[in-house]
């Protein structure tokens, strides 16, 4: 994500697998300041530190910790929580939505509970739709490549194997919903991010969740740049 001028200038991907082509990126932009959320693995982050240095760029590397940025993560081992997930908290912490469940949708799919005053307290780890998928397709004999829609009541072996997915994950993230209101005692606002935020936000109407829901497809983006404003990188 680029940062500029006080908005985003833009979004885009590339392959894991292809960390490389970032070059022209740092070349096009020549920021100032990256801020990095890795869950990728070692490799990639050698290969990126490498690019980072090539481009002569100041790099932050995002480690969660037990206190930081506004948050009091209750993890068990702080550290050992994902990046990602620590930057969504945190922007969804500084940024006022607490109480809140914050979701991630992706490949895998997160639901973490982050209280009014920013504790972290705990969260689920599921996996995505396209996993289920395929776990779907390679266990059974007769589910693999069947199209569906979600339906209240499937008629089809591939509309029942789509609802399924989404009622499993929409359950999750009512169930955690439900915990946090009844901790907080106010209401609780879901903050949806991830590839396939826009299709569970769809899937959510259906549980009819007291609150607000809301799809940001920049949050853990915004965590970084709140961290990059906590350590006074001019970010204008």
């Amino acid at each position: 994500g680029l940062w500029h001028a006080n908005a985003w200038q833009g979004r885009g991907a590339v392959p894991v697998s292809e960390p490389e082509a970032l070059r022209t990126v740092l070349a096009d932009t020549a920021p100032s300041w990256v801020g990095v959320s890795c869950v990728a693995g070692d490799e990639i982050r050698t290969r990126l530190t490498a690019l980072f240095d090539e481009a002569g760029v100041d790099v932050f590397w995002l480690k969660p910790a037990a206190t930081g940025h506004g948050i009091i993560n209750r993890y068990d081992c702080p550290e050992t929580l994902g990046a990602d997930r620590y930057a969504a908290l945190i922007a969804c912490g500084r940024s006022g939505h607490a109480p809140c469940v914050v979701v991630s949708a992706g490949t895998a799919v997160t639901v973490d509970a982050l209280a009014g005053d920013g504790e972290f307290l705990g969260g689920m780890i599921l996996p995505g739709a396209s996993l289920m998928r395929n776990a779907l397709g390679k266990g059974t004999a007769e589910v693999t490549a069947l199209s569906g829609i979600r339906q209240s009541f499937p008629r089809s072996t591939g509309s029942a194997v789509e609802t399924g997915i989404w009622t499993a994950i929409s359950a999750a993230v009512a169930a955690m919903h439900a915990r946090l209101t009844g901790q907080s005692g106010q209401p609780v606002t879901a903050v949806i991010t991830g590839g396939d935020a826009e299709i569970l936000a769809g899937s959510l109407s259906e549980f009819a969740l007291p609150g607000t829901v809301k799809i940001n497809e920049y949050l853990v983006l915004e965590g970084l740049l709140w961290v990059a404003r906590d350590l006074g990188v001019p970010v204008a």
